[in-house]
């Protein structure tokens, strides 16, 4: 699965309100608006310094009263108003004090939808986790998602922000869906400025870790706006598509949806994108194309479009997650049967080996071994041998302390496999002053189940040599 995004930047940063509600004709205003200024403009302005607010019930009313006010500077100042406190209220939010922040949203005013859609973004992101649930109880999404087609495009990053962050928990990508969010953010991917799809693409991406989701995203085009927006010149935009993609790609369905683009266009992309100067994009690139290589169409395409000679430098990346994401790309690749060949000449071995000795790392470990098994299945166990990796496998098994039971199934399968070789049985025989057969047998009785069928099997191809057989019988 592709990352959650959930830290969005702002379009629009208000000014302070009291420099706005100086300007209201104060003749026009009613005693209660008026006694409402004085009272908000003295609270602002008091422990100004104080990064810590509290909206009191006669706060609220104050807020309330210029927030349903006609005057449209009222309006404004109320906005301001929500704006400033959003950066500063460390407490939980209410219903009852979104209720006229979700009022001002719905202003034709531009100048108050910037403000208001602002406080409640910033409300969302840096205010208590809390926050999500309850702007989402206030019934704030239809409203935010009316302000996706506004024509002001600090409005919509905004809003889309908001919801982007709404987006981070399970429930929330649910309802957004629900009040029909993605055709409009579809839409709004082809604006053409970069906060705004940088704010799109994210929330997109969010919705895509629920598969319900996933489907109505297929439904409604979105596969074709990604692979697109692949070509973006701006990296959070490239980050935000493949990550989608990728989490998309965990469906058989949605990956021939995916290849279906443009003849299958997003090959290309997602090779360019690992090739990227910036890690997250290029991991992310690599994620994506191992999820389309779980069909065996696309691991021969893969390589075809010059996969392998991007993902191999990626194996001795300084980013370790970029890693993971190619060693397990590798490992998809590496089953295919026209494949093998291409990865071992592409001198991948050397760099598998040292990956296996990174301890710290069992994920990279697993990825590895398994390559290895795949790369043994398709008649390449002699290169193997060839490059010392008999003893490495081996070696995790013997010195398995603080070693995860994922990766001794992963080492003990691949040997298992290796061991049909002659070669590896010999190596194997020899391993420990030739004790390696009694750690064997010891992993026979082990409490791993997975572990002990493997080394069974090991013993089994180990068996055949008669010559070591009546060795061990004569001990």
């Amino acid at each position: 699965m592709g990352s959650c995004f959930g830290s969005m930047g702002n379009c629009f940063r208000s000014h302070r309100m009291s420099s706005n509600i100086a300007s209201t004709r104060e003749p026009l205003l009613r005693e209660t608006e008026r006694d409402a200024v004085t009272s908000l403009l003295q609270y602002l302005e008091q422990d100004s310094n104080n990064p810590h607010k509290t909206i009191s019930d006669d706060k609220l009313r104050d807020l309330c009263t210029l927030a349903y006010s006609d005057n449209v500077d009222l309006q404004r100042s109320a906005a301001l108003c929500f704006s400033e406190l959003s950066e500063k209220l460390m407490e939980p939010i209410t219903e009852a004090q979104l209720e006229p922040l979700i009022h001002l949203l719905l202003s034709s005013d531009i100048e108050v939808l910037k403000a208001s859609s602002l406080a409640i973004s910033n409300f969302a992101l840096h205010g208590p986790p809390s926050n999500k649930e309850t702007i989402v109880q206030a019934k704030a999404l239809q409203p935010l998602i009316s302000l996706l087609s506004s024509d002001s495009a600090e409005v919509q990053c905004n809003a889309c922000g908001c919801i982007t962050t709404l987006a981070t928990t399970e429930a929330n990508k649910v309802e957004i869906v629900e009040y029909g969010a993605i055709p409009p953010l579809l839409a709004l991917t082809r604006v053409n400025d970069p906060r705004v799809q940088r704010n799109t693409t994210g929330a997109l991406l969010n919705l895509t870790h629920i598969e319900s989701n996933r489907e109505k995203l297929v439904q409604a085009g979105g596969v074709t706006v990604f692979v697109h927006l692949l070509d973006s010149k701006d990296a959070d935009v490239q980050f935000y598509c493949a990550a989608a993609l990728s989490n998309l790609a965990v469906h058989e369905a949605h990956r021939s949806a995916i290849m279906a683009v443009g003849n299958g266009r997003v090959v290309g992309s997602l090779v360019t994108l690992m090739s990227s100067s910036v890690d997250k994009v290029r991991c992310q690139g690599c994620l994506a194309i191992r999820n389309l290589a779980s069909d065996d169409i696309n691991q021969d395409r893969i390589v075809r479009n010059g996969g392998l000679s991007v993902l191999i430098p990626l194996l001795r990346s300084a980013d370790a997650e970029t890693v993971t994401a190619a060693v397990a790309a590798l490992r998809n690749l590496s089953i295919h049967k026209g494949n093998e060949q291409l990865i071992v000449a592409s001198e991948a071995l050397p760099e598998l080996k040292r990956l296996l000795l990174m301890r710290e790392q069992s994920e990279v470990q697993c990825h590895t071994a398994g390559t290895f098994r795949n790369l043994a299945a398709e008649d390449q166990s002699q290169a193997i041998v060839d490059e010392g990796c008999i003893p490495v496998l081996a070696d995790l098994l013997q010195n398995y302390q603080g070693v995860p039971e994922a990766v001794l199934t992963e080492v003990s399968a691949a040997l298992a496999v290796l061991a049909a070789n002659e070669s590896a049985r010999r190596q194997l025989m020899s391993l420990y002053d030739g004790e390696f057969y009694k750690t064997l047998i010891e992993w026979t009785e082990s409490q791993y189940s997975e572990v002990q069928y493997n080394c069974a099997g090991i013993i089994g191809h180990i068996a055949i040599n008669s010559t070591y057989i009546r060795c061990q019988s004569m001990l």
